[in-house]
């Protein structure tokens, strides 16, 4: 797994290539520790391929980090497989998440 951070500003995205598993799913939360004040946060997962429980424990952490601090939150370029899981647990339904064109 690969992630790299892009600051505009007080925008950030958070683009996430591979597998968010148990091992890579601290990386994820330590980047997202990092953000101290924003006005949006997106993660770009045009090119994750899984998710797991602890992936998706982080996409969360991101989502109340986010609400905190009153900046908009979104998750973009979701692969169907991987939307299957938002879907499953239904976080489409309370945040932000945009399927893969």
């Amino acid at each position: 797994m690969t992630i790299t951070v892009d600051k505009n500003d007080l925008a950030f995205t958070i683009r996430v290539t591979g597998w968010l598993n148990t091992e890579a799913a601290p990386a994820l939360g330590a980047e997202i520790e990092k953000i101290a004040k924003a006005e949006s946060i997106v993660l770009d997962f045009q090119e994750l391929e899984y998710i797991s429980s602890s992936g998706i424990r982080q996409v969360v952490a991101a989502y109340k980090k986010a609400k905190a601090m009153e900046a908009e939150f979104s998750v973009i370029n979701v692969a169907s497989d991987v939307m299957e899981i938002f879907q499953l647990t239904n976080l489409d339904q309370k945040m932000r998440i945009l399927p893969s064109a």
